[in-house]
This record gives C-alpha cells, sequence and structure tokens, in this order.
C-alpha cells in the first residue's frame, strides 16, 4: 500500500476503519486511502467488497517486560514477544499493518523490527504525542522517531495527542524531515476549530467519532499547511530520543569498548568529539551497549569484525547508527543492513 508524500495537488484522505463507513466509501471512494479492519475475517470481506482499497490490519503492541526480571538483551526478548503476538494475528489478505500502543519508542522499533522479521506487508505506526514540544510520553523527540521509523520500513505515522496544540507542534517539527506520508488521528471537533496541520495526507476517526463526521470537518477544514521537505546537504543522526543533524565529515572518537567499564569510558569520552565510536567483541557488549544506552545523546558509530555482532548491536540500538568503514564489511552485508535498520554508511 502505497500513500503519496504530500503534493499541493493531494488532498488528504480517511482510513475507513468501521462497517457503518461503507456506503460513504462507495458514495466517495476517492476520499478514502485505505481501510482497517479489526480482524482477518473482515480484512478478507472488505478486500473483496471495496473494489481494489488496501485493507490492513491493526496490530496491538504488547507490554514491555520488567527491566529487573527480564533475561538480556531486553530487546531481544522484547522481538520475540511482538512475534508471539503478531504471528496468530497476521492475514494472507491484509495489505498493510498498523502498530499501535507501543508503551515507549524503543518498544515500537523493536515491534517494526518484529513484523519486518515476519512479513513484507507495508507498515503504518502510530505515535502518542505527549505534550506540547513534539516528545512522546518517553521523552523521544518526533523528530527522531519519524528519522528512524522511515529507514527501517515503515511508510506511513499517524500522530495522535490529548490536545490539538500538540498535533500542530509536532506536525511541524516533524514535516521538514519527513520523509514517510505523515497522518493524524483527531477529533473532528479540532479540525472544525481549525487546528493548524502540515502536511498531513491521513485521517483516522478517534473513538466515538466516525468517518462522516470527519469527512465533513475536512471539507471545511482551512488550517492544513504545506511546508518544504528539507535536510538533504545533512544526515538525520538520531540516537533514539534526541535528533541530531550531521555533516558526513563529523568528527568521531576514539574506539570506546563496550565492556563491563562502559558507563565510565562514556563519562569520560572525549568532549569535542562529534559523535561516539562504540566497538563490539562479544554478545556481553551488546548486553552493555543496551543497558547504557541511555546515556549515549550523541549519534553512534558501531562496528564489529563480526557482521552477526554486528547486527546485534543494530537490533538493540534504538537510533541510527553510523558506519566508517571500520572492519570492513562485504557490500551485500552492508546493505542488508542499511535496509532491515536504517545504518547509515559514511
Amino acid at each position: 500500500m502505497d500513500i503519496p508524500l504530500c503534493q499541493n495537488s493531494h488532498k488528504p484522505q480517511l482510513m475507513l476503519t468501521g462497517p457503518e463507513a461503507l456506503p460513504l466509501y462507495r458514495s466517495r471512494p476517492e476520499c478514502f486511502a485505505g481501510a482497517l479492519a479489526p480482524d482477518g475475517t473482515t480484512c478478507a470481506k472488505w478486500a473483496e467488497a471495496l473494489d481494489g482499497l488496501p485493507v490492513g490490519l491493526p496490530l496491538d503492541c504488547p507490554p514491555v517486560p520488567d527491566r529487573e526480571t527480564c533475561e538480556r538483551p531486553l530487546t531481544m526478548r522484547y522481538i520475540s514477544l511482538c512475534k508471539q503476538a503478531f504471528r496468530p494475528l497476521l492475514h494472507d489478505g491484509a495489505a498493510f499493518y498498523y502498530l499501535r500502543g507501543a508503551q515507549t519508542f524503543a518498544a515500537l522499533r523493536a515491534a517494526v523490527l518484529a513484523l519486518g522479521d515476519l512479513t513484507g506487508r507495508t507498515v503504518i505506526a502510530e505515535l502518542l504525542i505527549e505534550d506540547d514540544e513534539g516528545h512522546m510520553v518517553d521523552g523521544t523527540d518526533v523528530r527522531a522517531a519519524v528519522g528512524v521509523l522511515q529507514r527501517i520500513g515503515v511508510t506511513t505515522v499517524i500522530l495522535t495527542a490529548h490536545e490539538p496544540e500538540s498535533i500542530t507542534e509536532a506536525l511541524d517539527m516533524a514535516a521538514p524531515y519527513a520523509r514517510l506520508s505523515l497522518g493524524v488521528s483527531v477529533h473532528s471537533a479540532w479540525l472544525r476549530a481549525q487546528t493548524t496541520l502540515y502536511n498531513t495526507e491521513v485521517f483516522l476517526p478517534v473513538e466515538h467519532d466516525d468517518e462522516a463526521r470527519l469527512l465533513q470537518a475536512i471539507d471545511a477544514h482551512t488550517g492544513g499547511r504545506l511546508v518544504p521537505r528539507d535536510h538533504d546537504d545533512f544526515i538525520l543522526a538520531p540516537d533514539g530520543t534526541n535528533v541530531h543533524f550531521i555533516d558526513p565529515t563529523i568528527d568521531i572518537s576514539d574506539e570506546i569498548e563496550c565492556g563491563p567499564r562502559l558507563e565510565e569510558a562514556l563519562l569520560d569520552a572525549e568532549e569535542d568529539a562529534g559523535a561516539f565510536k562504540l566497538v563490539l567483541e562479544c554478545e556481553d557488549d551488546v548486553i552493555a551497549l543496551e543497558k547504557y544506552q541511555y546515556m549515549i545523546a550523541r549519534p553512534l558509530c558501531l562496528c564489529a569484525e563480526s557482521a552477526d555482532l554486528l547486527e546485534q548491536g543494530l537490533r538493540v540500538y534504538a537510533g541510527l547508527a553510523l558506519y566508517d568503514g571500520t572492519w570492513e564489511q562485504p557490500e551485500d552485508v552492508l546493505h542488508y543492513l542499511e535496509q532491515k535498520y536504517g545504518l547509515i554508511r559514511l
């Protein structure tokens, strides 16, 4: 399922979410981007009845396991839990999957990786914005979230929030750097109040609202704004929480070993280095990387002699890692790591 990037001539479209909207779709099919069915049986029926409209399924992210009792690496365990939760819900007729309910951004990213391991279908991800400064509940910057998701296979991000001001600010921040489609799940009343929305292409009704009211509000909405895509002259390299804009010639620190003294090493790292370079030499280093990831507030360059170990590090690191050629890997391996984990080659 492909939703085009925002263009001047493109009118925002709805996502059909309930059977009561089927007559509306038949009368105004051009207003719908797709349909979100509640289960596999309904997905198959709608796919047959809706004249080629892409029909997908929602997938609720499972709870994050307790950090104190779960075996490490926690990310690997959570990916396994996602696979267990998602596998029975997958359906051959689904054109896409809609990931929602993640407790943290790291959990959402892990869920995307899990789904990518299971299927090659289109992925749409929901982000809950918690404040009016573009942050998720765990403090992740919306630009960091979008920057990561768009490089690991997500084609559309749907923003939702408790207040309309939060949606406006998050879209304003993310729109210039988004290379995927942006959508919102909002109250139709927010649109009637002319809430400003930037580069918004897809609308989902919220609970207790419906497609008819939302479409009517969209037709009368004059608060839509288009902003140009930016950042072609620099690299967006989030650390998983914060957003960083870097130059390809960024100064990288000397190698830092991911051993039992990683916390101390990060505290003592070069102040003038634009990015940290961490070396993975064994599986315990991957556990250390995950444990002390919260201390890494700069772009991260990962290197390992073993391609398998490098992939494990990329699996647990919630940001977009840099690769500077240390311990050169085969071209096919690098291409796979770029596609799967968004690895940035300098």
